[in-house]
């Protein structure tokens, strides 16, 4: 619901958090929820938020390429 947040700076926020989450587990990104809300965010108006979205991506596709797949579209 956060990534969702009328707010820049929360969906921003949001996005780094979740990319703690995913350092601890990278798996959660191939989640179909997850999927969504990361294609939402990097589509979002703000570049701050699609930057924090394309970052999340670079940093954890790398290290998991079967994610790559998956959001390769994106």
């Amino acid at each position: 619901r956060v990534l969702g947040e009328n707010t820049i700076a929360v969906r921003t926020k949001a996005m780094k958090c979740l990319s703690e989450v995913v350092a601890v587990d990278p798996s959660i990104l191939a989640r179909l929820d997850m999927q969504r809300g990361v294609h939402g965010r990097l589509m979002d108006y703000s570049t701050s938020v699609r930057e924090a979205a394309v970052e999340l991506l670079g940093r954890f596709v790398l290290c998991r390429p079967q994610l790559a797949e998956q959001y390769y579209d994106m």
